[in-house]
């Protein structure tokens, strides 16, 4: 079975109508007791387990139960995404699959499962309920330092959403899934324990019913807490931003648009928008204006959504162009051409930073390779270099003006006229444009020659630029369809039979001029048409190094297990 991989799938009409979750990330004493007792406790209900890929062998706990219980379902993520996201993949997981109530929890038997049923009573349409240590009739086992973090932080989560119950910052909760239908779920940032508190703020706009019931708060006495330290100078900076969300009275508050596509990369269907898309929800079959490679200009976007299950960002294979590979093959980019000194200077300096992995020159391959200016370098520094290019205009510039040998077409369209394996082969930022990046970077590895190298390049969102400029990032764009994060690049080369050797940032030069153009972007209109008149101005000569780090490079090599298949 692989990651992210739910079993015991049944169909809708089998479920239950209530879901009971937990989410765990070693906890392997626990989770067999706990499982049992909410069966006990909530029989007739269903239960589903997310696991952080934990080493300690919970999810093996899992599996031994679900063998038996056909009301188990079960996902193991392939690292720790954090406690938020685990949530979030219930409540999509939840909706998804018609359930009327979810109630969550947490797997340290801090909550006791003998309070479901108290709980789930509480509850009604339109209702959110808590279980509460601070309300009248709870109580908790924590004392000191702890017991006062936790109450202070229930009073500052109170402060800033203006609501009266007292237990905002525990997971054991009910919840009205058609109401969770109803809430703008992509503007919850936070991925830990905040988390939690900022989808009560969205509850309280849409007028929930905010109940709680007594509960006894009980410390765990088995395994040991997983809360980072640094979690509660996150969450107060998390409250922070809350905080002044609320002010923002015209902040868009439409619910989320549901789809029922699989991730491209593992093949779960719990995916959650991210972006609407600047061509909102008409994005499907409608031909992407301005397909270049180029982003300045670049304005639309389509509807982006993140895997709940491997952290893979994407748009979803049903509104992706049918017609994608008819478009690369007929882009033409002129505005490329008006760059040709500083990209000729950043693949320059990429091969200088390819040169300790990549050993002396020999065979080499570039997929994508576009104009083919990085070939021309290649082969000036002694490599015999070819490549492919499925852009018919990119390509004929590269063999009739830069002088290299590009074939038109994709890798696929080329093998008879391509050796066999190469010493090197290199696809810069290629990877995000592909329907399947897994199937991308097998069929490229096949032309690597044992002991050879892959280098890619690719977006990096998980960095501060595309977090702090929202949808004013420059490289969400209607010819990018993932956005890879540190955890999701290396879930996806390893899928592939690669690991990575190496990583860095991508480095592009850039003329000052363009670099202006394309920062006005984030840009008021007004301080647009003013940054824009300045650029016109400088000259052309003028050049500089542009590296935010939401490009970066890789250096792949074959696991020892894909070499000996081959």
């Amino acid at each position: 079975m692989t990651d992210a991989q739910i079993p015991n799938a049944a169909t809708p009409m089998d479920r239950s109508k209530t879901l009971i979750f937990t989410t765990c990330y070693n906890e392997k004493d626990n989770i067999g007791v706990l499982i049992d007792e909410i069966a006990l406790y909530a029989p007739g209900t269903d239960i589903l387990v997310v696991d952080d890929n934990s080493p300690d062998g919970t999810w093996d706990v899992i599996q031994e139960k679900a063998a038996s219980m056909p009301n188990l379902y079960s996902v193991k993520r392939p690292g720790k995404l954090g406690i938020g996201s685990a949530h979030k993949y219930a409540i999509f997981y939840a909706m998804r699959e018609g359930y009327q109530t979810l109630l969550t929890m947490d797997a340290d038997f801090s909550h006791n499962p003998a309070s479901i049923p108290g709980l789930l009573a509480a509850h009604a349409p339109n209702t959110f309920v808590t279980g509460s240590r601070y309300c009248l009739g709870g109580t908790s086992d924590y004392t000191g330092y702890r017991d006062k973090v936790s109450r202070m932080g229930n009073i500052a989560a109170r402060a800033v959403l203006g609501v009266k119950i007292k237990e905002l910052t525990t997971y054991f909760r009910v919840f009205d899934v058609q109401q969770l239908r109803t809430l703008p779920l992509r503007h919850i940032s936070a991925s830990g324990y905040s988390y939690g508190v900022e989808l009560v703020y969205y509850l309280r706009k849409a007028d929930a019913d905010l109940r709680e019931v007594p509960i006894h708060f009980v410390d765990r006495t088995r395994g040991a807490s997983k809360i980072p330290k640094f979690q509660i100078v996150r969450s107060g900076l998390d409250l922070l931003t809350l905080g002044l969300r609320r002010m923002n009275i015209g902040r868009d508050l439409q619910p989320d648009v549901l789809v029922g596509d699989t991730c491209a990369s593992c093949g779960d269907r719990v995916l959650a928008m991210k972006h609407f898309g600047s061509q909102g929800k008409d994005a499907a079959g409608r031909e992407p204006p301005g397909y270049r490679c180029t982003a300045v200009g670049a304005r639309d976007y389509p509807p982006v959504y993140t895997c709940l299950a491997c952290g893979l960002e994407q748009v979803p294979a049903s509104l992706i162009p049918s017609e994608l590979e008819e478009l690369y093959k007929h882009v033409v980019d002129d505005t490329y051409l008006e760059n040709i000194p500083a990209r000729e200077k950043t693949f320059a300096r990429c091969m200088e930073s390819l040169t300790p992995y990549v050993g002396v020159p020999g065979t080499l391959l570039e997929v994508g390779s576009y104009c083919g200016l990085f070939l021309k370098e290649a082969g000036r520094r002694g490599w015999a270099a070819e490549g492919v290019e499925p852009s018919h205009w990119a390509s004929a510039y590269a063999r009739d003006v830069t002088g290299v040998n590009v074939h038109s077409g994709f890798l696929s369209e080329n093998v008879a006229v391509l050796k066999p394996s190469y010493d090197l082969v290199v696809s810069w930022d290629v990877l995000e444009h592909v329907r399947d990046p897994v199937a991308f970077l097998r069929e490229c590895g096949a032309r690597v020659k044992p002991g050879g190298r892959l280098c890619i390049s690719t977006l990096d969102v998980d960095t501060w630029m595309p977090r702090m400029l929202g949808t004013r990032w420059p490289w969400l764009m209607n010819m990018h369809i993932f956005y890879f994060g540190k955890r999701s690049i290396g879930f996806v080369v390893k899928q592939a039979g690669f690991r990575i050797v190496a990583e860095m940032p991508y480095v592009h030069y850039a003329r000052v001029s363009y670099f202006i153009a394309g920062a006005s972007r984030i840009l008021p209109g007004f301080l647009r048409r003013l940054v824009l008149w300045v650029a016109k101005v400088i000259p052309d000569a003028w050049m500089i190094p542009v590296s935010f780090g939401d490009i970066r490079a890789y250096v792949l090599e074959r696991t020892p297990e894909a070499e000996s298949r081959g």
